[in-house]
């Protein structure tokens, strides 16, 4: 998988592996995690994946079609690999773009064969198809678009998807137009994968889903979410960290946070977007409007769990959203005190019911205004409480070993982790001086504090004055197969080193 802030590179001299693939993946978690099912499936034939597109017999991008700016993204990246591929080289677009069948047309002409989000398990016939090959059965364990398969290698980090699609009908979301309506993995299948990925080593699973707290609806199982969650801790009871994302706002997460509760693995984490707090624009994104149900289930976790973490989404510049219901959603941020906040502006997409509302646009530069008074409120929120944990000793899971280089161009080995805290992708990091190995997990003090990172002190050793380093290189470089999460870290920006004074990281929420 190509590194989002590394150039596509295509066109070399050589034909690659004729039975090479490459897929470059686009978009969340969840497509990260169809991504390693073709992986699996092809493996599973006979090809070999490589790192680089051009040594590659087959490139599969697996697009994002959630937003204007990621189709864009898609239809980029596909037409650069059209424009430079090697003769005899195959191209084939899958995911959430296809899907759409407003943009499937979008796609440029050229690509060898287009998939949906839900046909990726037949990865395997489509290349045997491309390669002239005799199309091989299906792999054991397929269940429609939830394969349970296997990793061929697993980092310390791992996402295990438990259902897909939504059944919700949010006015400004494409999802369920995409992937349709929700879809779960059964509970013994969930375990499966859970089991395999603990035993090559993976310390921290995170469970995704269009809506986890659903899981298991569509099968008719009573409290799906809390029941698995209580299977996978007696079934792999050598699992560290389990961790849980996207959990729409739901009764259930008061059953769900109990459970939590009694298990130290499940970590006290809540991630709830809750879009909006002001009840006229939760009606009209279609969204759940009981305000005060919203600050019960965030009591309800912060007085159940220990050291709880809270994280949400908003988005603002809903069309019509006023200046007072804005102020409505401010004051909600400033009384609740997140740990994390991600904020949105507002994107028109055809297909959504918010298009068609009678209600007056919110000019882009009002949306982005809103955004950004959230984003420093919510950045002194997030820099006090990163600041309470000073001297506090945290568990770190290490993930990657890069090098750290200050202003005078003097380099030294930095270990990149992340605490209880912290989830893939999205929340900060935690910077240690010098080598750790990756995939180990470490009790460190922490020494500083940003308003997304953490710097700590090495294990055992004394106190070092932390330099204020410059980044100069993309990316860290593990120094073993390391979560894809850190490869796409930034949105294809640098790595941020902010320094313990509090300087803003680009590319963060």
């Amino acid at each position: 998988m190509v590194l989002a802030d590394s150039p596509i590179r295509v066109g070399s001299q050589s034909q690659g592996d004729s039975r090479g693939f490459h897929i470059l993946t686009l978009g969340c978690s969840k497509n990260r995690v169809d991504s390693d099912g073709m992986e699996h499936l092809l493996r599973a034939q006979g090809m070999t994946p490589v790192t680089r597109p051009d040594d590659a017999r087959v490139v599969i991008v697996n697009t994002c079609g959630f937003l204007g700016a990621a189709r864009d993204e898609s239809v980029a990246a596909i037409s650069e690999l059209l424009q430079q591929r090697q003769d005899g080289q195959f191209v084939v677009a899958a995911g959430c773009m296809p899907a759409l069948g407003d943009y499937r047309n979008n796609i440029p002409s050229g690509v060898d064969h287009v998939m949906t989000t839900r046909e990726w398990h037949r990865i395997g016939d489509v290349v045997s198809e491309l390669l002239g090959e005799e199309i091989k059965p299906e792999v054991a364990g397929c269940e429609g678009m939830l394969t349970t398969f296997s990793r061929a290698q697993a980092g310390p980090s791992a996402y295990v998807k438990v259902a897909d699609g939504c059944d919700h009908a949010c006015a400004f979301c494409t999802i369920p137009s995409i992937k349709g309506g929700q879809v779960s993995k059964r509970p013994l299948h969930v375990l499966q994968e859970i089991v395999d990925l603990v035993g090559q080593g993976t310390k921290e699973i995170v469970l995704v889903a269009q809506d986890t707290i659903r899981y298991g609806a569509d099968l008719g199982i009573k409290h799906g979410l809390p029941s698995l969650l209580e299977q996978v801790v007696e079934g792999v009871p050598n699992l560290p960290w389990l961790r849980l994302l996207y959990i729409y706002p739901s009764p259930l997460t008061l059953r769900m946070v109990d459970v939590m509760a009694q298990h130290d693995a499940l970590l006290p984490y809540l991630d709830m977007p809750i879009q909006h707090a002001d009840k006229t624009v939760l009606r009209n994104m279609n969204r759940p409007s009981n305000v005060d149900m919203t600050r019960r289930l965030i009591d309800h976790a912060r007085n159940s769990l220990t050291d709880p973490v809270m994280r949400t989404t908003l988005i603002v510049g809903f069309p019509g959203e006023t200046d007072d219901q804005f102020q409505t959603l401010y004051d909600f941020i400033a009384e609740q005190e997140f740990d994390h906040v991600g904020v949105f502006t507002y994107s028109p997409e055809p297909g959504t019911k918010a298009v068609t509302l009678d209600l007056e646009p919110v000019p882009a530069e009002v949306a982005e205004e809103r955004r950004n008074a959230i984003m420093e409120l919510q950045q002194g929120i997030s820099l006090r409480r990163n600041q309470g944990l000073v001297g506090q000793t945290l568990q770190v899971l290490v993930e990657a070993v890069g090098e750290a280089e200050d202003e005078a161009g003097n380099t030294e080995p930095i270990t990149v982790g992340r605490a209880r805290r912290h989830a893939p992708e999205v929340d900060g990091m935690v910077f240690i001086p010098g080598a750790l190995p990756v995939g180990e997990m470490v009790d460190l003090e922490i020494a500083a504090a940003g308003p997304y990172d953490l710097w700590a002190n090495p294990p055992g050793g004394a106190a070092r004055p932390l330099h204020r380093p410059v980044v100069r290189r993309k990316r860290l470089t593990p120094r073993a197969r390391g979560p894809r999460h850190l490869e796409r870290r930034g949105n294809g920006r640098p790595v941020p080193m902010a320094t313990p004074a509090g300087t803003t990281p680009t590319g963060r929420e």
